[in-house]
């Protein structure tokens, strides 16, 4: 006789991320062009620090479904050059950026 009444549901090792279908960048690691669009959706208008900018960004992603970081480059460093590039952030202080849009 089988007892099914003590089968439970599995347990998750974080139980609070689960994989976001509708994010496009779901199961795939951060990248700088990622990265990019998230600045621009979190922090446009804003004038932040580099590091909050990371820690927002990563946890943002990894929250939606995203995978960590694989490259040895930082990508917020890189997603930020070129948003500098194009006109859409500025850094008058080493560290603190301005999001343009």
């Amino acid at each position: 006789m089988d007892d099914n009444s003590s089968i439970t549901s599995p347990t998750f090792i974080f139980p609070n991320m689960s994989i976001n279908i509708s994010y496009k960048y779901a199961n795939l690691p951060l990248t700088p062009l990622m990265a990019q669009e998230l600045i621009i959706e979190l922090f446009s208008g804003q004038t932040v620090e580099k590091q909050e900018m990371t820690d927002l960004v990563v946890l943002t992603h990894l929250e939606r479904g995203g995978k960590p970081v694989r490259s040895k480059q930082n990508p917020i460093t890189k997603a930020l050059t070129q948003l500098k590039k194009l006109g859409h952030a500025e850094n008058h202080i080493q560290g603190i950026w301005t999001i343009i849009s």
